[in-house]
């Protein structure tokens, strides 16, 4: 008997679907958003990588008279006068980390260039979305203004610093003593 063009592919079709393996499991993708982790004051925060510039380690500077004692001094970056600001200070407290843990994280937004000393930056992380709230309780009152909810993770909360309210900000902007 011989087999018609049709058969032959129903055959071969039978034998697939009689082998074949499903399609895997639909996972849900959730959006994350890419994040520097570091500390300051004891503190674990957050920054959006897209709102960074650049970390350094801290710079030779100069200083500068007649400023707030939380203006650390300028420095040149790259051709650039950076003013670096001892973040800790303007909060109302000290670094607590080592000196030579110690960075700065460079910033340039809102026709502002300045550089914020921290403790501590842990690198970068991503963080998923459905991870953020904005409802944090334990934001200390002096972040507070400058904090945006946070991250719920496993191995804590990670506050979302918005450095776009600490540079409107008129305390940090006026620096003259």
């Amino acid at each position: 008997m011989v087999s018609s063009p049709f058969n032959t592919l129903l055959s071969l079709s039978q034998r697939f679907n009689s082998t074949q393996r499903g399609l895997p499991a639909q996972q849900d993708i959730v959006p994350s958003c890419k994040v520097v982790c570091f500390s300051i004051l004891g503190i674990n925060l957050v920054v959006a990588l897209e709102e960074l510039t650049e970390i350094v380690e801290l710079p030779q500077y100069t200083r500068v008279p007649r400023v707030k004692r939380w203006v650390l001094g300028i420095a040149n970056l790259r051709g650039r006068l950076l003013p670096i600001v001892k973040l800790s200070a303007f909060l109302g407290d000290k670094l607590s980390g080592s000196a030579k843990q110690q960075r700065v994280m460079v910033i340039d937004m809102m026709g502002m260039f300045v550089g914020l000393t921290v403790d501590r930056v842990y690198g970068m992380r991503h963080f998923k979305i459905d991870t953020y709230t904005r409802n944090l309780n334990d934001i200390p009152d002096r972040l507070a203004p400058y904090a945006d909810g946070g991250f719920v993770q496993s191995d804590g909360t990670w506050i979302l610093l918005r450095p776009s309210q600490l540079l409107a900000d008129r305390r940090f902007t006026e620096v003259a003593a």
